[in-house]
């Protein structure tokens, strides 16, 4: 087996896992609302609050976010565009979705990539809080696989992106 059909057959087995065999009530209520977190309004919302209403290190850190975001969003439309990867749930048989459908590409992950923007950059600044940003950065990744928007490694493919660009911005000599 080579490596390609290996990965892509560790993708499917992963997304159904997440997808099918981890299905309840009580996540199909609480999945939606860790996929807002990486939504790309929330994310610019709350960059540019913290950014605005923040106080000095709050400020500049809402700042780094925006700026994380920014440069993670175009690469994530230009990946998407050149990768041309089918969503899951229009791609697998049997795949379950619970969110809107979207009919653009599925690599990579752009709400993982605004979640792990803004919880490196955040991370980064205010480093107790590390853990808790990483955790839900990291369910907003697991989300979009059990709302059957991504494969797993689009997550991981966005979690990278999106972490990448706050590592930059946020060593950027400012």
């Amino acid at each position: 087996m080579n490596i390609r059909r290996w990965v892509q057959a560790g993708d499917y087995y992963l997304f159904y896992y997440v997808n099918q065999r981890l299905q309840c009530s009580f996540l199909d209520r609480v999945m939606p609302f860790f996929t807002i977190l990486g939504s790309a309004a929330f994310a610019l919302f709350f960059s540019l609050a913290t950014a605005i209403l923040g106080r000095e290190q709050a400020r500049a850190a809402g700042w780094q976010a925006f700026f994380a975001l920014t440069g993670s969003h175009l690469m994530v439309r230009l990946f998407k565009n050149w990768v041309g990867r089918c969503r899951p749930y229009l791609a697998l048989p049997g795949a379950r979705y619970l969110a809107r459908p979207w009919q653009d590409y599925s690599f990579p992950s752009g709400h993982t990539a605004a979640s792990f923007s803004l919880a490196i950059i955040f991370a980064l600044n205010f480093p107790a809080l590390t853990l808790p940003l990483v955790a839900l950065a990291g369910l907003t990744g697991i989300s979009r696989m059990y709302v059957g928007m991504h494969y797993p490694t689009d997550v991981l493919g966005g979690a990278t992106m999106g972490a990448l660009f706050a590592y930059i911005v946020h060593s950027w000599p400012w």
